[in-house]
């Protein structure tokens, strides 16, 4: 019976890192879906609990990232904008052929690319963590034995072996 109970213990924490994947069913579902399972299962034993505040605090993490790297882009591409972007606009319409790329607001143009490559790639790069690291906290929960931690995660909620670590 106590195998049984192990093997549901880590059914759960399986399913919590995978409901992260929620995401792509509606918007906050990796938030909501491992939320609500954790709730429900928390108290049933610590591995569970671990698991839960894991996913939910690295995908409150990723989420908090991806916004910032959002904003940061977005005041630069508008700061880019409003020093010259609306005469940039009008100098394309004017100008034919490869003239374009020889007028005077290039700069505005490249800092336009430039920040969409660089913080597009960033995005980019959020999301493969995630992938990745969702599936290896799915893999090591169904293993049982070690506690999975995720990277770059932020604590928001707190676990035991986190609590006991920072008091010691």
């Amino acid at each position: 019976m106590e195998n049984t109970l192990q093997n549901n213990h880590r059914n759960l924490a399986t399913c919590l890192h995978l409901l992260s994947f929620g995401k792509w069913l509606f918007p906050l579902g990796n938030f909501i879906l491992p939320i609500l399972l954790w709730m429900v299962n928390s108290k049933k034993s610590d591995f569970v609990d671990h698991h839960g505040k894991q996913v939910i605090n690295f995908q409150l993490s990723m989420t908090l990232y991806s916004i910032a790297l959002a904003v940061i882009a977005a005041i630069i591409l508008v700061v880019a904008f409003a020093s010259g972007g609306i005469e940039f606009l009008e100098g394309l319409d004017r100008m034919d052929g490869d003239e374009w790329m020889h007028g005077e607001h290039m700069g505005i143009f490249a800092t336009m690319i430039g920040v969409g490559i660089l913080f597009g790639g960033a995005l980019l790069l959020i999301g493969i963590v995630d992938l990745v690291y969702t599936i290896r906290g799915a893999m090591q929960a169904n293993d049982g034995g070690v506690l999975f931690k995720y990277p770059l995660t932020i604590p928001f909620l707190s676990t035991k072996t986190e609590s006991n670590n920072t008091t010691t």
